[in-house]
C-alpha cells in the first residue's frame, strides 16, 4: 500500500529512518537476527535455529532467546524515536526450539514514557508459544526518528521530524 509518504527502498530519508531504527548490530548479525518488519511501536525478528544456537542438549539456548527479545523490543523503542538502553529484560522459556526451527519474535512497546519504556516480546515457531519476555528500557536524551508507517517487504512509509 504506497500512501503519501512512501518511498521506495533506495530513498535518502528511507536510509536515514532506517539508520536511525536500525543501527549495525554486531551481535544480531553473529547470531543471524533479522528485523524483518517494524511499525510504530513495534517489530518483528526472525531466526532459523543452526547448530551454533544451540546448548549442550542440542535446543535453542536461552541466551540467544534472550538476545532475540532484546532486539525485538529495543527497536520497538526505537521506532518511537527514541534511543534506550536495557534496564531490565527478563525471558520465560515455554517450549524447546530444535535445529531448522523458524523462531518468529514480536516485540511491542506497552508504556511509551519519556524515561521509561515499557516493552513485551512474544516468540513463537509455526504460530506456537515457545517463549515470552519483558523489557524495560531508560530513554537517553538524544531523539531520533519516529516510524509512522510500516516496513515489510521493501517497501517502508516513514515521517521525518
Amino acid at each position: 500500500m504506497k500512501g503519501d509518504f512512501y518511498r521506495p527502498a533506495g530513498d535518502m530519508e528511507l536510509q536515514k529512518c532506517l539508520s536511525l531504527v536500525l543501527p549495525e548490530n554486531p551481535l544480531a548479525n553473529l547470531l543471524g537476527l533479522k528485523v524483518v518488519e517494524i511499525g510504530p511501536g513495534r517489530s518483528v525478528v526472525q531466526l532459523k535455529v543452526l547448530p551454533k544456537h544451540l546448548n549442550p542438549w542440542k535446543t535453542l539456548h536461552g541466551g540467544v532467546y534472550a538476545a532475540m527479545a532484546d532486539l525485538a523490543m529495543g527497536t520497538a523503542v526505537r521506532t518511537t524515536g527514541k534511543q534506550a538502553v536495557t534496564l531490565n529484560l527478563q525471558v520465560g522459556y515455554l517450549r524447546p526450539v530444535q535445529p531448522g526451527q523458524v523462531v518468529v519474535c514480536q516485540g511491542m512497546v506497552i508504556h511509551d514514557g519519556d524515561q521509561i519504556v515499557v516493552t513485551e516480546a512474544k516468540m513463537v515457531v509455526d504460530e506456537r508459544p515457545v517463549a515470552t519476555a519483558g523489557g524495560i528500557f531508560y530513554v537517553k536524551q538524544e531523539t531520533g526518528t519516529s516510524v509512522t508507517g510500516a516496513f515489510r517487504g521493501g517497501e517502508f512509509k516513514v515521517s521525518i521530524e
